[in-house]
């Protein structure tokens, strides 16, 4: 009779084992997925302010912009004519 009673409590212990195993990894599924779900909230946010800058820095860059900037701020003018020169020449 105490053999079987050990192999009870035996396996007794093993089941608490693992029910208290079972809930700390749901416990940490928990956690990963919310570390996960602020981590994509972080990188859509990311996303945006990328492509806000991508189309900050065309706007900055667009030719007719430069072109302004080069008459308005800084006295630079277009030649009437000009003839390019070719090895320096």
């Amino acid at each position: 009779m105490t053999r079987r009673v050990v192999i009870i409590v035996f396996l007794l212990a093993l089941n608490v084992v693992s029910a208290v195993a079972v809930v700390q990894s749901k416990q940490k599924t928990r956690e990963l997925f919310h570390t996960l779900q602020t981590e994509r909230v972080a990188q859509d946010s990311l996303n945006t302010e990328w492509a806000q800058i991508q189309l900050e820095d065309s706007t900055w860059a667009s030719p007719d912009r430069v072109s302004q900037v080069a008459r308005t701020r800084l006295g630079m003018i277009q030649p009437k004519s000009y003839v390019v020169l070719e090895n320096g020449r």
